[in-house]
């Protein structure tokens, strides 16, 4: 039996390659697929029935393993191809996004948020005199005079207002410049 198997395999194993490369492609996956074809063979032979022709045996094997062999290419084509059409709708979604987004309102409830917490933790003289001046507008002289102090005094506090708040919205100061240069000079054609 090895002799013949020997014989078979090096009488049809070129036969077989070039075969097999005719549908796959590729004459190393060929070579793998005639391999594997043999090695089948050779692990199954007590249950193969040998009477028959072997080499049309081989030749169906053969067939069957290419046949596997380019319906899992074809799978992992499809895949693939899903695959990209899923990346194309997200970037496409993306693009659609990024166009619509205004830079102001991305961050508006969470910079407003921020604001107000920490205001709730500034001491009521500072949070006072801040809400004052920057919210409702008076002027040094007015602040100082609603709440008993000197107009140093009010520029003191709003500089410890300003730095809690410049501390508490770093994060964000980036994207609130950036949104402001954009509104300033962005104009659509």
């Amino acid at each position: 039996m090895q002799d013949d198997f020997g014989r078979l395999y090096d009488e049809y194993r070129l036969r077989f390659i070039e075969f097999a490369r005719g549908y796959v492609k590729d004459r190393l996956v060929a070579e793998d697929l005639v391999t594997d074809t043999f090695v089948y063979f050779w692990e199954n032979r007590e249950r193969i029935d040998t009477s028959g022709n072997l080499a049309s045996y081989l030749f169906t094997t053969l067939r069957h393993k290419c046949l596997n062999h380019l319906r899992a290419q074809l799978v992992r084509l499809r895949v693939r191809n899903e695959m990209e059409e899923l990346e194309k709708r997200v970037l496409s979604e993306n693009i659609r996004s990024l166009e619509l987004c205004d830079p102001r309102q991305l961050f508006e409830g969470e910079i407003e948020r921020i604001i107000r917490e920490s205001l709730d933790e500034m001491p009521e003289l500072t949070r006072g005199v801040f809400t004052e001046q920057r919210f409702r507008g008076h002027s040094y002289r007015e602040v100082a005079q609603m709440y008993g102090i000197s107009e140093r005094r009010v520029e003191t506090e709003l500089e410890k207002a300003l730095g809690k708040l410049r501390r508490a919205l770093h994060d964000y100061l980036p994207a609130l410049l950036a949104a402001a240069l954009w509104t300033r000079f962005w104009r659509p054609f």
